[in-house]
């Protein structure tokens, strides 16, 4: 049976790597810059079964109408939740969220999938926030998260990690800033420059924007070049090749966000985490169980974060709530999610 892919964006196809690993697939594409990331993401990716287009280049893409799937045969996994049209007779559609936190949703209408891929509790909740949906127990397939599987199964290689984003002093401590983008309250534009006066004298910082911000970087970019701040690096979102957030999380030691909900996938790593302080207001309080913000410390944008810094550096005193939390947020964490999502995809094929 074909397996295709629909994401809006590249970052969100990061998510099937794994998937597309052992089963390959084609990808849904609905603007001509997709089809560039892809080609230069999945390239010569190892599959198990690489789709290729025509011309033998991997992967196959198919650009198609954004509502329009009617003429689809086989099993749709879609990264994000929209409304379409297709043919249930032919085409089996799954829900795979992209990102998780606790966020609000942004006005998104709620669509109906046969299936849905469910990593934790925290998405689960929210999912089942939505009465009109109307969803039963056998439409909930629990996998867990499969971009954890490479780090519990050991198959990220750091040293090659680093070598990837071009890092000079492999002996100075990492600091992420990965702040979410500026509907959603992000911080990147406010922050950015007084981390790269306070960091690059000590720390390696990497600066890495959401997707939706990329265009935001040029000012970003000449900061540190007139500056001639050395020791930050950029990292570019649509690289899911060798730049994804599994790759910066692993070799970090320290992550700074607000509102993203890459806090909760660097819990895996039980590394010390930073929050800025954002308005209650983008917050999802019906998830507050859940909430990052409770055990990690916060900062409130005023003063130097440096002390913080040091702070968590020198001990990871949340260690133990952060591990707790990954199991509270998270099913499995045992390297054999993405083989939980392949068994259910082949026994959807029969």
């Amino acid at each position: 049976m074909k397996i295709y892919y629909q994401a809006r964006n590249i970052y969100q196809y990061s998510y099937v790597k794994s998937l597309y690993r052992e089963i390959g697939g084609d990808f849904i594409i609905h603007k001509p810059r997709a089809i560039i990331h892809l080609k230069k993401n999945f390239a010569g990716f190892p599959s198990k079964n690489p789709s290729k287009d025509i011309f033998g280049c991997q992967p196959k893409t198919r650009y198609k109408r954004y509502e329009k799937y009617d003429k689809l045969s086989g099993i749709l996994i879609s990264l994000n939740k929209f409304h379409f049209s297709r043919n249930p007779d032919k085409l089996i559609a799954i829900c795979m969220k992209h990102g998780v936190g606790v966020r609000k949703e942004q006005g998104r209408d709620q669509f109906p999938f046969d299936y849905y891929f469910i990593d934790g509790d925290l998405w689960l909740r929210k999912l089942m926030q939505y009465k009109e949906l109307n969803i039963r127990e056998d439409q909930i397939v629990r996998t867990g998260n499969l971009r954890f599987d490479d780090v519990v199964n050991g198959k990220m290689d750091r040293s090659k990690i680093l070598k990837n984003f071009g890092v000079k002093d492999m002996s100075r401590p990492n600091i992420l800033y990965a702040p979410t983008w500026k509907l959603c309250a992000g911080t990147l534009m406010k922050h950015s420059y007084s981390f790269i006066e306070q960091f690059s004298n000590e720390y390696n910082l990497f600066i890495r924007p959401h997707y939706y911000d990329w265009r935001r970087l040029g000012s970003i970019r000449k900061f540190i070049k007139t500056g001639k701040y050395k020791n930050v690096y950029i990292v570019e979102p649509w690289n899911i090749r060798t730049e994804d957030t599994m790759e910066n999380l692993f070799i970090s030691d320290l992550l700074i966000s607000d509102n993203s909900s890459i806090s909760y996938q660097s819990l895996i790593f039980t590394m010390p985490v930073l929050q800025i302080y954002i308005d209650e207001s983008n917050i999802d309080k019906q998830r507050s169980e859940f909430d990052i913000r409770n055990i990690v410390d916060c900062w409130n944008g005023k003063g130097s974060i440096l002390p913080l810094v040091k702070g968590n550096l020198q001990k990871n005193k949340y260690k133990t709530d952060l591990q707790s939390l990954l199991k509270k947020c998270f099913y499995f964490n045992d390297g054999k999610c993405t083989e939980r999502a392949v068994s259910f995809i082949k026994s959807m094929s029969h």
